[in-house]
């Protein structure tokens, strides 16, 4: 059967089209480069982000006319067009990108806004949104603080006292204003963006101080002190300095620990008790902070005593007795008034005694405490009677070759 007329290929045809397209792609002919100008323009942005865009401008007043009618959904497609095309004026760029943040905003979706905040920072760090940026990502930061803040109330009414570590909630996907998941996680992360992106900032105190409560709060101690030093140092002028420098003082002595671990933690609290007391009169003056100043010094002291002591015990029981003395000493004298003095001069006084009488402790060497029980078993090591112990000893080889001199009755050598 035949097929239809206008469904076969006429060779003369197909010769004519092939002739037309290869002239209009010829290199050299005027209307090929019109052509393909005119494709490259019209696919550009849909395969390029680096295109020449002539009604840039206008398609940017037009979008923002859509923001000032509440189409935010709208205006925020055309802002994300405008400012991904990277042929555009970093200004106009700038504005639609930011814009673009704030169609985010208005909708209530407040992770991908912070994140295109977070991306008009990257691209434009030093431009002209910088700071409105880091407010909008503050203020996004704070609401979902209040999260935190409600459980933490909560636990502390019920009677919870302590670390109060993070407890998992039921997600809520329909949510667009919450992170779906790990919203703590997320704020410390827009936070310190926020101190990093407007460091000398009007909200960079806040955001690095909730950062450090947050962790503080969760037992973070390492976070914490990290976080909270940063606010002491970097924020001299801040009103938040007196508390950051009190939790400081809390976070490093808690970051330890204990005695058993490094206690260059201990020595930078210490140091920062005596600058408090010393250049901030908000907590030198408080009768509140002063005493709370007084009991984290003596908390701090107690745990650095308690670790010379435990190397007191080390030598001790690794049969040191001389090194054990002298660090038991070094307690008595550096820690006195706490219990480890006390109990450091007890053990002390016996180490001496032992000594004095020839029976060093061993340890807990089972060959040296065998010997020692050897000794004591034999009578191997008997104390010198008193008139012996006290008698002068003369170096025999030091003597002269034909003995000692002779003695005038009274212990005195004749000349």
């Amino acid at each position: 059967m035949p097929k239809p007329a206008d469904s076969r290929v006429r060779p003369g045809r197909t010769g004519v089209l092939v002739a037309a397209a290869v002239l209009l792609c010829a290199p050299g002919c005027h209307t090929a480069r019109n052509f393909k100008e005119r494709v490259a323009n019209a696919t550009a942005p849909l395969f390029s982000s680096h295109y020449d865009d002539p009604r840039a401008a206008e398609k940017l007043a037009a979008a923002e006319q859509l923001f000032q009618e509440k189409q935010y959904e709208k205006a925020r497609s055309e802002f994300r067009t405008l400012a991904d095309n990277q042929g555009n004026p970093a200004a106009l760029a700038e504005r639609a990108r930011y814009m673009q943040a704030e169609c985010r905003y208005m909708l209530g979706q407040y992770p991908e806004a912070a994140d295109t905040y977070h991306k008009v920072l990257l691209d434009f760090p030093t431009g002209t949104y910088r700071r409105d940026c880091c407010a909008r990502m503050f203020e996004i930061c704070d609401f979902w603080l209040n999260d935190f803040r409600t459980e933490k109330d909560r636990r502390v009414a019920a009677g919870e006292t302590g670390v109060l570590r993070w407890h998992p909630s039921w997600p809520k996907p329909l949510d667009r204003s919450r992170p779906a998941i790990d919203q703590e996680g997320r704020t410390l992360e827009v936070l310190e963006r926020v101190h990093t992106h407007d460091i000398t900032g009007p909200t960079a105190d806040k955001a690095i101080f909730w950062c450090g409560y947050v962790n503080f709060i969760r037992g973070n101690f390492d976070e914490a002190d990290q976080f909270f030093s940063q606010l002491v140092e970097l924020h001299s002028d801040s009103p938040l300095r007196p508390e950051a420098m009190a939790f400081a003082i809390q976070a490093k002595n808690n970051a330890t620990g204990g005695a058993s671990y490094d206690g260059r933690k201990c020595a930078e609290a210490l140091h920062l008790i005596q600058v408090a007391e010393a250049t901030v009169p908000e907590l030198a003056n408080d009768p509140s902070k002063a005493e709370k100043l007084t009991r984290a010094k003596f908390a701090i002291r107690s745990q650095q005593a308690e670790k010379d002591f435990l190397t007191a015990e080390y030598y001790e029981r690794t049969g040191h007795p001389g090194s054990a003395v002298f660090y038991y000493e070094l307690v008595r004298r550096r820690y006195a008034g706490t219990r480890y003095s006390d109990l450091a001069t007890e053990k002390k006084d016996r180490l001496v005694k032992l000594m004095h009488d020839g029976r060093p402790s061993p340890g807990n060497d089972p060959f040296a405490i065998a010997k020692a029980k050897w000794n004591e078993l034999f009578n191997k090591h008997q104390p010198a009677p008193d008139d012996e112990k006290d008698r002068p000893r003369i170096d025999p080889s030091l003597m002269p070759a034909g003995g000692p001199p002779p003695s005038d009755g009274t212990g005195n050598t004749r000349p």
